[in-house]
């Protein structure tokens, strides 16, 4: 069969982006968790401590997450059709969520060497439709959330009159006149998804920027999310990342073997790795898939592209994200849903000389083999799975 190539460009488009937000917040794809995926809006202090303690003793701290965000309704007001804002006009938070305030969660988030987010919406409404979210009260809002010492701000897209890029525009300025040092997430505002064309300013105001509608905990919600990748590891890099919504990995009914393709799929487009489990109580195959450190160390790592389809044959793909000193990083995809599919990839995909003898290590196995480089890739993968392979080359 003829497999479908779609042309990658291994090029950092240093001319396009060359004048990006070079706030150097983002390096490397964010690691952390957030509040929304879980709990929606039903979480309090409490829960965010636990979590935290949560994350601290499951080894996730050492393998690089970092962040602790809080995602919508934390608002005084919440669920009434109005947050509440002070006389000053600064937003108000829920003292029956946090009795002891927004900047004692950071202080306790800090003290074991994590960092806080925040989260608000750019429009007039928030998602819940309750009123008096950030669009007009940007440096408000901004400087708020620098008074807490947040270190990342999620910014979301409902309820908005402006155009994105002059709400963007406006909360990076407004993030920036804070002096504090903040990832500035943009969620929805344009980009890559609406219309979904890539804009040049994304780049230029925000450190990653979403590419799709919000994921859910289902094989299709993955699939979906996914497909919003197709033609954009090109636009991704340090502090400019693509972002097709947090992790689900431990969460609805998605199986171990779900949850495994998943994270690696994720980790192969340098997309964040936000995880939205109950970190109190998931099970060790979703601990050892969240901390599988091979895996995030590809996830990190950037060497021009920051990973992008390469084949698609029928149901099968190969998805492939370029490393640093000429390794290469290749997830083959069955999205079957019954089917073993036997996928194979020739070395010479990677112009690398037949007398070269090639590593080829399984990032979910941890086996290595070393095989010439006239040989393939090749692999029997089952229904919803991947191998996840890393290649090195003798030069």
């Amino acid at each position: 069969m003829a497999a479908f190539v779609i042309a990658l460009s291994f090029v950092s488009l240093l001319a396009l982006l060359s004048n990006g937000l070079d706030n150097g917040m983002a390096p490397q794809p964010p690691m952390g968790w957030n509040t929304y995926n879980y709990f929606r809006r039903n979480y309090n202090e409490e829960i965010i401590y636990q979590i935290t303690d949560a994350l601290i003793a499951s080894g996730m701290q050492k393998v690089g997450y970092k962040y602790v965000n809080i995602d919508g309704g934390w608002w005084a007001g919440v669920g009434t059709g109005s947050a509440i804002r002070n006389a000053s006009g600064y937003l108000e938070y829920d003292k029956a969520k946090f009795p002891h305030g927004m900047k004692a969660l950071a202080d306790y988030l800090h003290s074991r060497s994590l960092k806080f987010g925040m989260y608000t919406d750019a429009g007039k409404h928030f998602c819940n439709r309750d009123q008096n979210a950030s669009e007009g009260y940007e440096s408000k809002d901004a400087a708020l959330f620098a008074s807490w010492d947040a270190d990342f701000v999620k910014v979301d897209a409902c309820g908005t009159t402006e155009k994105p890029e002059i709400l963007m525009s406006k909360w990076r300025n407004a993030l920036n006149a804070t002096g504090r040092p903040m990832v500035f997430s943009n969620c929805l505002n344009g980009c890559t998804y609406v219309p979904d064309v890539w804009q040049p300013w994304c780049a230029n105001y925000s450190n990653l920027w979403r590419t799709c509608e919000d994921i859910d905990a289902t094989w299709q919600g993955v699939l979906t999310n996914l497909d919003s990748l197709v033609g954009k590891g090109k636009y991704g890099g340090p502090n400019r990342w693509n972002n097709p919504d947090m992790l689900e990995v431990g969460n609805g009914d998605l199986t171990d073997v779900e949850n495994k393709a998943h994270f690696s799929l994720w980790c192969v487009t340098s997309s964040p790795l936000i995880a939205g489990n109950d970190l109190r109580n998931m099970s060790n195959a979703t601990k050892a898939i969240l901390t599988n450190k091979a895996a995030i160390a590809i996830n990190q790592e950037y060497a021009g592209n920051s990973g992008d389809l390469l084949i698609r044959d029928g149901n099968t793909e190969v998805w492939y994200k370029p490393l640093p000193n000429k390794e290469h990083a290749l997830v083959l995809f069955n999205r079957d849903d019954a089917a073993n599919a036997i996928i194979t990839v020739p070395f010479s995909k990677f112009n690398v000389s037949e007398t070269a003898e090639c590593t080829v290590g399984d990032v979910w196995t941890s086996r290595v083999d070393k095989m010439p480089a006239k040989h393939n890739v090749t692999k029997n993968v089952g229904p919803h799975d991947v191998a996840f392979v890393r290649l090195e080359f003798c030069h």
